[in-house]
């Protein structure tokens, strides 16, 4: 595996290449990417690398000069340089220079820039940069198992006290052996949704490990979703709590100021307390549970206490829940449900914030159901009315914070109020009607003069009837007409003429048949059901 550094003063140069090139799959391994030709050399005179890639105008040390300092020190190692548009003369000055090639940056093919590196002749470097660079690939191979292990013991439950054996993660270990050896683990996050989603982890990360490495007490470990993982090594001796703040905290600041001028979005970090190295399963779910105490605070740097007690609800108590839930939206008591979750948590403790998101989900479903159910409004309907919070489950899902969540929560209630107070003014034209059908059924009614009654016309009146009702206006009137014959029937011994007349029907035997229809019995075996 050949390795590579990228040399460029601009961010999105170095992630850009970094991460739309599947550089393993071609056999080559970015072992670094530096902001200028100052901390590439300082690279280079640890480890020089296989190839070169690297921009020729940069600040402290520009590339030119970078060039000089390389080939001083390597006369063999293949150098491409990555031109802007008016680079030409600074190119051919570092053609002179012995660079090997050159490729433009706004005409950049992933393709024709690996076709481009495998036409340069690489060559061992000899003086035991070989074994350096299997070092660093080692290095790197451990850090992939040790976050993939750690990660597994968390998703298991596992809460084994047992330290990692010796020799496990050797590489490490030597690291450790220099800089510890108590180490922290740490959790870098974004706060914002869209540095959330699966498209960007990969490049964000990228520039937390430029920072990292910039750092001796650092080293940048990989990242899983949406959090990047590293370790801080804390020395000797176990620190005291306010002795670990004082020390991790200017790195901390530090890292979130970059990070924010170079993807302007907001980050923030979890650390778990410290610990021997082969507790890397409890340093894992230190900086877990700090991780998930951002949720109530305000802080973007937040330390593992050790004096959280995260609640876990059993079935039971989830299926408790639910039902309060449902209740309150049923009742449409959304306020109080709102103060019922911003109390206190629990008196045993705090509920993860992963909780707090399944009951986001939970409400969302039921005030949609509630909405479809109570008020008869289709789906495409509701999610034309909540505009950018649909979908509802994800809107919720979105907050970094309590505080955040609550908030979310109720503008979501504060439009379904609207949405209910909406829907209800829609429904007083057909409160309307039903008064004005069941004060005249027994006269003639016509469609024309409903219409007329509600000032619609007569083909929009129809339409809106038959969306909101489920049945024609005729078929209304009938079924009106047919449940007052029927207490007529039950109540008296009046002739079928009698009724029919009293119910709006002129013609007796028209209003046997609709009466048969609507009820599925004659008249006849109606009045025997009832008489028995």
């Amino acid at each position: 595996m050949n390795t590579i550094i990228i040399v460029d003063d601009e961010s999105l140069v170095r992630v850009g290449l970094q991460s739309i090139i599947p550089w393993e799959e071609y056999g080559y391994t970015v072992s670094g990417a530096y902001h200028n030709g100052r901390e590439a050399l300082d690279a280079c005179m640890r480890s020089m690398p296989d190839a070169i890639l690297t921009d020729i105008r940069m600040p402290v040390m520009d590339g030119l000069e970078f060039i000089k300092n390389v080939r001083s020190l390597s006369p063999r190692v293949p150098i491409v340089i990555l031109s802007s548009y008016d680079d030409f003369e600074y190119t051919r000055t570092a053609i002179q220079l012995g660079v090997q090639d050159y490729i433009q940056k706004h005409r950049l093919e992933p393709e024709e820039l690996i076709k481009m590196l495998d036409g340069l002749k690489i060559e061992n470097n000899g003086n035991g940069e070989e074994e350096a660079r299997q070092q660093i690939q080692r290095l790197k191979k451990e850090k992939e198992e040790l976050l993939a292990a750690a990660s597994r013991a968390e998703s298991a439950g596992n809460r084994s006290s047992e330290p990692v054996p010796s020799g496990v993660f050797p590489e490490l270990e030597k690291r450790i052996a220099e800089l510890g050896p108590y180490a922290c683990w740490m959790m870098i996050v974004p706060n914002s949704p869209s540095w959330r989603e699966e498209s960007h982890p990969l490049s964000y990360s990228f520039l937390v490990q430029e920072e990292l490495e910039r750092y001796r007490h650092t080293d940048y470990l990989g990242a899983r979703g949406s959090v990047v993982h590293a370790l801080f090594y804390a020395g000797e001796e176990l620190p005291e709590q306010e002795a670990l703040r004082e020390h991790v905290s200017p790195f901390c600041e530090n890292l979130l100021e970059s990070l924010r001028q170079k993807c302007n979005t907001e980050f923030a970090i979890g650390i778990g307390g410290p610990s021997l190295f082969a507790n890397y399963e409890g340093m894992y779910r230190g900086a877990t549970s700090a991780l998930a105490s951002l949720f109530y605070g305000e802080n973007a740097i937040v330390f593992e206490t050790g004096g959280a007690e995260w609640t876990k609800y059993t079935e039971e108590q989830w299926i408790e829940i639910y039902k309060t839930l449902k209740k309150h939206i049923q009742q449409e008591r959304f306020d109080e449900l709102v103060a019922w979750l911003d109390g206190p948590s629990t008196e045993a403790g705090i509920i993860q914030p992963k909780d707090w998101l399944r009951i986001g989900g939970m409400l969302a479903t039921q005030v949609t159901d509630f909405l479809i159910e109570h008020y008869a409004l289709d789906v495409e309907k509701i999610k034309q009315h909540f505009g950018d919070l649909w979908p509802l489950e994800r809107f919720i899902d979105r907050p970094q914070r309590k505080s955040d969540w609550i908030t979310a929560i109720r503008l979501v209630f504060e439009r379904t109020n609207a949405l209910i107070v909406s829907v209800r003014a829609n429904k007083t034209w057909l409160i309307k009607i039903k008064a004005y059908v069941n004060e005249r059924y027994a006269e003639p009614i016509r469609l024309e003069d409903a219409a007329a009654h509600v000032y619609w016309s007569e083909n929009y009146f129809s339409q809106r009837f038959s969306q909101e009702t489920g049945m024609t206006f005729s078929e209304y009137v009938a079924s009106v007409r047919i449940a007052a014959a029927k207490e007529l029937l039950k109540n008296g011994d009046r002739s079928t003429e009698d009724i029919a007349a009293l119910v709006g029907y002129v013609n007796a035997n028209y209003f046997v048949k609709v009466f048969k229809k609507t009820t599925g019995l004659t008249v006849s075996e109606f009045k025997s059901q009832h008489k028995s």
